[in-house]
């Protein structure tokens, strides 16, 4: 992502939030009780056996570098 207009000579802060996939949050969910479970679907796909969470985040090495 090109942030150069965004940023400044020095002091800046950069915060990249990651977040899960809603397989993986349906998945974590079922292997719990009921009562502390965080969603509520119909969706039975991913909360059926035993499922392995789907891999996410971030994947890869994460680079900064300056434009040329």
């Amino acid at each position: 992502m090109e942030i150069t207009a965004a940023v400044k000579p020095s002091g800046n802060k950069l915060e990249i939030d990651v977040v899960n996939l809603w397989p993986n949050r349906l998945i974590g969910d079922a292997r719990g009780p009921a009562a502390k479970r965080l969603t509520k679907t119909n969706v039975t796909k991913f909360s059926r056996g035993k499922r392995k969470p789907l891999e996410s985040g971030l994947l890869g090495p994460v680079t900064l570098r300056a434009a040329n």
